[in-house]
């Protein structure tokens, strides 16, 4: 663990480009780098971010809140806001930010299931990461390639346990049945990133829809015209779908006994927790959901540079792992970047029925499938 893998080695001292405005001087950084380091104590980082302002962060969860409030009280004398935005509200603000050159946050936390992330604030320079040598020598491979990570989730496939003692289904054709019609609730994939990634990665896995259907109907799936088995399974499982703003939404109903199922962000897992009746489909015949991640970066153009370092450093758990701004994210659902941090999940990634969304294929696809939900939609 004392060495830097392969990977993160190549990011921090191969792949290079300019960065100007956030630079620090009196930090131990190199000119050009597309991961910075700075190898500062967090008691030096604390000393600069004394005469800095407050600290603005940007985020898409809210459970940042409880690591902003452990920052304070670590850190006396340093503030932090924080903002919570959607994914596709975030990346407009924080992209008119820096047209108009005056950043709106120095810290975004985000994900990039859609690939919105990359191509419009990362491959543009708006944002940059920050990875510490002695964290990023303990993250693991794919933590650091390109974004600096900080959680790993996944957007599955839920059941109501107000309504079912045990799932009904292990198959996910059984959704398409007349009597779940109304009972399935997914959050709008054009307005949820999490969601798309699904949504959109699933059309590039016809095979084992084909596959799956020939296991529940005992037939090979027959369809005409041009149509092929994922685009034919989402528009007929549209039907019975409700579709919703937001996980929230999804939650609320599985809760209420409304829905039977519903796709959401695996974290919600933790709700389960105070009382909240739902249950995830780790096992489903082809898949239940696909693998997400969230990113923690820099803007480039970030006032409050030290603030901004110290608050990345706290939030991936300091050098041990053991720091109380990692703490929020460790609950159910969640799975740990860290080589030294335990998942917070008991299940882990690899035992879960899940995609892995191919983040280019997502880009080079948007225009076909974006018109294809689009199209779904218009029918709901």
């Amino acid at each position: 663990m004392g060495k830097i893998s392969g990977r993160i080695a190549a990011l921090i001292f191969i792949m290079v480009f300019a960065l100007s405005g956030c630079a620090n001087p009196s930090g131990n950084e190199t000119e050009k780098k597309t991961v910075i380091i700075d190898n500062s104590t967090p008691e030096e980082l604390y000393e600069r971010a004394l005469k800095e302002d407050t600290l603005v962060v940007y985020t898409v969860s809210t459970r940042v809140v409880d690591t902003k409030e452990a920052f304070e009280k670590t850190y006396p004398g340093l503030f932090v806001e924080v903002r919570d935005l959607r994914s596709p509200n975030l990346i407009e603000e924080v992209e008119k930010g820096s047209g108009r050159g005056t950043p709106v946050c120095d810290v975004v936390l985000c994900n990039d299931n859609s690939g919105e992330f990359k191509t419009r604030l990362i491959d543009t320079g708006i944002v940059i990461p920050f990875l510490p040598e002695d964290i990023g020598s303990r993250m693991k491979e794919d933590a650091a390639d390109g974004m600096v990570s900080f959680l790993n989730e996944a957007e599955i496939l839920f059941y109501s346990t107000k309504v079912y003692s045990e799932c009904p289904i292990e198959n996910i054709w059984e959704l398409t049945e007349e009597k779940y019609k109304g009972r399935i609730y997914l959050p709008n994939p054009l307005r949820s990133f999490s969601t798309y990634a699904f949504c959109a990665s699933s059309l590039d896995h016809i095979g084992e829809f084909e596959d799956a259907y020939e296991v529940y109907a005992g037939d090979k799936l027959e369809i005409e015209g041009t149509e092929n088995a994922a685009e034919y399974f989402w528009k007929k499982v549209s039907k019975n779908i409700i579709f919703t703003n937001s996980s929230d939404e999804v939650t609320e109903a599985l809760n209420d006994g409304k829905a039977d199922f519903g796709w959401c962000v695996s974290s919600k897992l933790r709700l389960a927790g105070v009382g909240y009746s739902l249950a995830p489909v780790y096992k489903l015949t082809p898949f239940s959901g696909c693998r997400t991640s969230y990113a923690v970066m820099m803007t480039k153009e970030c006032k409050n540079v030290n603030s901004a370092k110290l608050f990345i450093r706290f939030l991936l758990g300091e050098k041990d792992g053991q720091g109380a701004g990692l703490k929020p994210f460790c609950t159910a659902g969640t799975w740990s970047v860290r080589g030294d941090v335990p998942d917070g999940n008991d299940v882990p990634l690899s035992a879960i029925d899940l995609i892995a969304p191919d983040q280019q294929k997502l880009i080079d696809d948007k225009e076909k499938s974006v018109a294809f939900w689009t199209d779904i939609l218009k029918g709901n």
